[in-house]
Order: structure tokens, then sequence, then C-alpha cells
């Protein structure tokens, strides 16, 4: 299979000292494009559902543990909510499991900060040549502007 043309390729920047001010020419406009990809709420949507889910699992969880064995209730006027849930503790656990691994991929697709953005589309190179971008830590400042420092 042959590599396409649209391959994402990473930028570089060569850093001159352990410590400095950058100008990143073109990264304003790389990162408008992104937030402009990305959904207004998501990632509040996905916390609520992985809140949510969370809560739902572990009621069907202690349920499940520390439930009663023998559940009785009248015929007359069925069971109650309660009484559905030590019924039913495995399928409220699913529920709830279900609704954290949404609300996990949702938050996932959330934004990212400037100086996480930078990291993930720039290779930062040390001036002896070797790939140093574990080891900077970058500071947003303004514009196209980087402070960026080795550990």
């Amino acid at each position: 299979m042959q590599p396409s043309n649209d391959e994402f390729v990473q930028k570089e920047i060569k850093l001159k000292a352990s410590a400095g001010d950058y100008q990143v020419p073109g990264f304003s406009e790389d990162y408008a494009a992104y937030l402009e990809g990305i959904d207004d709420g998501v990632g509040f949507f996905g916390g609520l559902a992985m809140a949510v889910g969370g809560v739902i699992a572990l009621v069907g969880f202690s349920t499940a543990v520390f439930g009663p064995e023998t559940i009785t209730y009248s015929r007359m006027t069925g069971p109650t909510l309660l009484q559905y849930v030590q019924m039913y503790p495995g399928p409220i656990f699913s529920v709830g499991g279900a609704l954290v691994a949404l609300g996990s991929h949702l938050y996932g697709k959330r934004a990212v900060s400037r100086e996480v953005f930078l990291l993930s589309r720039y290779k930062l190179i040390s001036r002896d040549g070797r790939d140093v971008s574990g080891e900077v830590q970058v500071r947003y400042l303004d514009g196209d502007k980087f402070n960026m420092a080795i550990n």
C-alpha cells in the first residue's frame, strides 16, 4: 500500500538554547483550524455522561454485592423501583459501564490546550540533533510565541 499525499507530516522546531522564547510561524492558523473541527459542548457532555454512568454502575455493582438474596413483592401492585434495581443489578451495572465508555469517548474529543497541540504537531529538535519533544516544558505566550525549556 502506498502512502497518500495527504498524510500528516510533523514539522520541526530547532531549539537554539536550553530555554528561550520561540516564534512558531503558522501556529495560530493551524490551531484555529483545529478548533473549528471541535464541537463546543463535547467535553462537558462527555464528563456528564461519565459521572451519571459512574453513579448508575456503582448502584448496580453495590446492589449485586450487598443486595438481598430473595426479593418479595405484591402480585397486585408489582415490584417497586427499588425492587427492580434489586432484581436486575447486572444490566444496571452494564448500562452504567456503557455510559462511562461513551462519556470517555466524548471527553477525549474535547479541545486540547495550545501547548499540547504544539507538542502533538511539531517535533522539537535540540542543538545536537536529537528529538527532545518529551523533555521540553512548553508555555504559550501570545500569537505564535512560546517559551520552551528543556528539562
